[in-house]
């Protein structure tokens, strides 16, 4: 029996979320780093906005 490891699943970006409160503006990560929301859509480029993203409670991940 051969020891396999499974690969880890990586989410692919970008991750697209809608925003139900705003149609523009700026949200500010931690680090300083500014991500905008234009026509109530906001994109996570990497593993850090999407955390970011995921724990605000006015945006959606929308589907592919």
């Amino acid at each position: 029996m051969t020891n396999k490891t499974l690969p880890v699943e990586k989410p692919v970006y970008p991750v697209v979320y809608g925003d139900r409160a705003f149609i523009s503006r700026t949200l500010v990560m931690r680090d300083g780093r500014q991500l905008q929301v234009r026509g109530h859509r906001i994109e996570a480029l990497d593993a850090d906005a999407l955390a970011f993203l995921d724990a605000h409670p006015d945006l959606e991940r929308l589907p592919e």
